[in-house]
């Protein structure tokens, strides 16, 4: 094929509609980062149990991840343009359902639902480059997949804030951000009809059930398990040891009321991943590739793509928490948005600029400069924190960015070339699946830490407590005074060293990938 064909076939309609709905489904993963705090506060939440609304974050990247690996064998079943056509309809049920709800309970259920028809849209994405072309330019197309879905994740806190934020012509603005997916949800079905369809129309009983044993209901279903108990667990497991006057309780918090049941939920967490191991140790045909999780410089891959989603979702996560923490008023969420570009900017340049060093560079290089970044980006946030004024903080996260920019592209191609040419999809779903159940299971891990660390500063200061002689008015004077003067700096302190934790989470990606290249040198030898 010559150079323009190739060209034209990566603009061919079918592999720019998939192109876009993948980019669609990923913006609203973190979406929320910059909008949550009008959020809670519109639907009357309290501002201290994060560990109870971090779930509208987590609800989605559950849902997203447990979506990834179904819908991916289901589209060999029904074919591409059918389950598109039923993602967009989930995803625009779950957006309606965000957009009209009156609590929390009612936001993290239609963010569940939300996310399972986004996360849809990543496989069919795959799917759709994997049949569409061949060699050297499969890699390629499913390259661009997977960089328009870590597009869509860091573009999304920006997004957000610049909806809720200049279209303020209605009451609640947040809202807009969900209603305006419904229109763009229905100007992509038309385009269905440009996707592949089911060709199998003479299809056997016997093909039918091989398939539909393929969509490895059992392991969703342990995934799904695993996931939810986990997050469970972690989210809560700031609480132990809560008393009056502690933790989030000094912030005026409410004691979690999972908080008795974290052993159960661990034990069932730790029974669904022995199991699920053992399913796949035992020869079931799993949605994890067995041969490629034997081949040490895959695994080396996933370990840095999780570690790394981890520390994206904490940059994501801990702007939006600072900017609450010091700020007040209604454009908290553009200062967050403004704070967070050099991270989500750098990111997208980095990636493009890794991308062009391919070609001279050698993937070790590139990535271990990437990792090297990070760790140096995040260190530097604490100090910088102390320093003047918060927003200075954007210079470690602009490094910080950067830094994973450039480690992710690398990694992703590694990754690529350990697979066979015929796994090139799988190889980049399974990868896209680890960063992501790095940044679910990442965030709620280090938010029990750093409640639970909270905990133990605030534990060191007296609880504050109304004496008979003042009023409640004058009481209430005093517990806010209390709250900025003391309980507020040493929730900065707490998310000063959450950025120390990731910068010890890049070291261990860079350890993974150094071992990455160490197998690769070996192999070729």
């Amino acid at each position: 094929m010559d150079r323009q064909q190739v060209g034209s076939s990566f603009r061919s309609p079918p592999h720019i509609v998939a192109l876009i709905a993948v980019f669609f489904g990923a913006i609203d993963l973190t979406v929320v980062a910059t909008i949550l705090p009008s959020m809670i506060s519109d639907l009357g939440i309290n501002t201290a149990d994060i560990d109870r609304y971090i779930w509208v974050v987590n609800s989605y990247l559950i849902a997203y991840v447990v979506s990834i690996p179904l819908v991916g064998r289901l589209t060999d079943l029904v074919g591409v343009r059918s389950v598109f056509v039923a993602a967009l309809l989930v995803f625009s049920v779950g957006s309606i359902w965000c957009a009209s709800a009156g609590s929390l309970q009612d936001l993290v259920i239609a963010r569940a639902i939300q996310g399972f028809g986004g996360g849809a849209l990543l496989p069919i994405a795959l799917a759709v480059a994997a049949r569409s072309f061949e060699g050297a330019q499969r890699a390629q197309a499913v390259g661009a997949v997977g960089a328009l879905d870590t597009l869509g994740w860091v573009s999304g806190p920006v997004y957000g804030a610049i909806v809720a934020n200049r279209l303020t012509f209605v009451d609640e603005p947040w809202r807009l951000v969900f209603w305006i997916n419904v229109p763009l949800a229905l100007m992509l079905f038309p385009a269905a009809r440009l996707l592949p369809s089911h060709t199998q129309d003479s299809t056997s009983r016997a093909q039918v059930r091989s398939l539909l044993g393929k969509l490895d209901i059992a392991g969703f279903v342990l995934l799904t398990i695993f996931l939810v108990s986990a997050n469970m667990a972690l989210a809560s497991g700031g609480e132990i040891g809560a008393t009056a006057g502690r933790g989030l309780r000094a912030f005026g918090g409410t004691p979690n009321p999972l908080a008795d049941r974290i052993p159960l939920l661990l034990a069932t967490a730790s029974s669904a991943l022995i199991v699920f191991a053992w399913r796949i140790r035992s020869g079931h045909d799993t949605f994890l590739p067995r041969l490629l999780l034997a081949n040490a410089a895959y695994r080396a891959s996933l370990a840095a793509n999780a570690l790394l989603g981890t520390v994206l979702m904490t940059g994501m996560v801990n702007v939006p928490i600072i900017v609450a923490l010091v700020e007040s008023g209604s454009n908290t969420g553009v200062r967050s948005a403004i704070l967070l570009a050099p991270f989500t900017l750098t990111i997208a340049i980095s990636s493009i600029i890794a991308g062009r060093l391919l070609g001279t560079w050698s993937t070790s290089q590139i990535t271990s400069i990437g990792l090297v970044l990070t760790v140096f980006g995040n260190l530097s946030v604490f100090p910088l924190l102390e320093y003047a004024d918060y927003g200075w903080m954007a210079i470690g996260l602009g490094i910080a960015g950067a830094g994973i920019g450039l480690a992710l592209t690398p990694l992703s191609a590694t990754a690529l070339d350990s697979s066979a040419s015929t796994s090139y999809g799988v190889a980049a779903a399974t990868l896209l699946v680890f960063r992501l159940l790095g940044m679910t299971i990442g965030i709620s891990l280090l938010t029990s830490l750093g409640v639970q660390r909270l905990q133990v500063l605030t534990g060191e200061l007296e609880p504050i407590m109304q004496t008979d002689a003042e009023s409640t008015a004058e009481y209430l004077i005093r517990q806010q005074e209390y709250i900025v003067t003391r309980a507020i700096p040493l929730g900065v302190q707490v998310v000063q060293e959450t950025f120390v934790v990731s910068a010890i989470l890049s070291a261990c990606a860079l350890i993974a990938a150094r071992r990455l290249s160490s197998i690769r040198a070996t192999s070729s030898t």
